[in-house]
């Protein structure tokens, strides 16, 4: 039997609770008069940002960074029913991320902020410390070439063939292999649950998932009656 050539593809996927939390505030009124609502809109911003500075500790928490845009403000003539213009509305817009590493200190803010008249929470992102995610990158890599190989030498087994060397292998997609065409580079995914209490907002995020993976080429030995 000749040299037989094996195309595998290898995966692996680790889980890992998340370290950091990302949320978003937004900060918005509307009125007849422009200089109104700026005056409420930076009233709001400024009591958001400086709770957020009195948290703040780059090393230790629980706030490690934030950053505001700038407030937008903008009016607008609506139509009445009747179809006339009625006069200007104003509104303004203004948009605060804030990146928290102790999440029973980002509830607690929460519940204390998302009240406050003019503010709703836009969302919350969460993420692992850019130490953690290299290491799990790197881990998922790993386990996905030994799932890679695993996988090319229990064909070759099956084949009665010796054991299987590798000749080439790539990110997912790369190889010249017309079953494969997507690029799959390491990814991670997380969702995010929230659900009410006695005390407020409970967060409860899932853990987040770290994907890899490789195709890879190997060449197995006939093995010799």
């Amino acid at each position: 039997m000749p040299e037989i050539i094996i195309t595998v593809a290898g995966h692996e996927r680790l889980r890992h609770d998340p370290e950091r939390a990302q949320v978003r505030i937004g900060v918005g009124f509307e009125g007849s008069k422009r200089d109104s609502v700026l005056a409420a809109t930076r009233a709001a911003h400024e009591s958001l940002t400086g709770s957020l500075d009195s948290l703040l500790d780059e090393q230790d928490g629980p706030v490690i960074s934030w950053h505001s845009e700038d407030i937008r403000v903008w009016g607008q003539r609506p139509w009445s029913q009747d179809g006339t213009r009625l006069p200007v509305e104003f509104h303004s817009a203004v948009f605060v991320d804030a990146q928290f590493d102790d999440f029973e200190a980002l509830s607690e803010w929460i519940d204390v902020v998302a009240i406050r008249e003019g503010i709703a929470v836009d969302g919350i992102d969460w993420m692992l410390s850019e130490a953690t995610r290299t290491e799990l990158e790197s881990a998922a890599r790993h386990g996905a070439v030994t799932d890679a190989v695993t996988k090319a030498r229990e064909y070759a087994a099956a084949l009665g063939l010796g054991e299987p060397v590798p000749v080439s292998i790539s990110d997912a997609g790369l190889l010249d292999d017309p079953s494969s065409p997507q690029a799959r580079a390491p990814m991670m995914m997380a969702m995010a649950k929230s659900a009410p209490s006695g005390g407020g907002m409970e967060l409860r995020p899932s853990a987040i998932e770290v994907d890899a993976s490789v195709h890879a080429r190997f060449s197995a030995p006939s093995v010799a009656a």
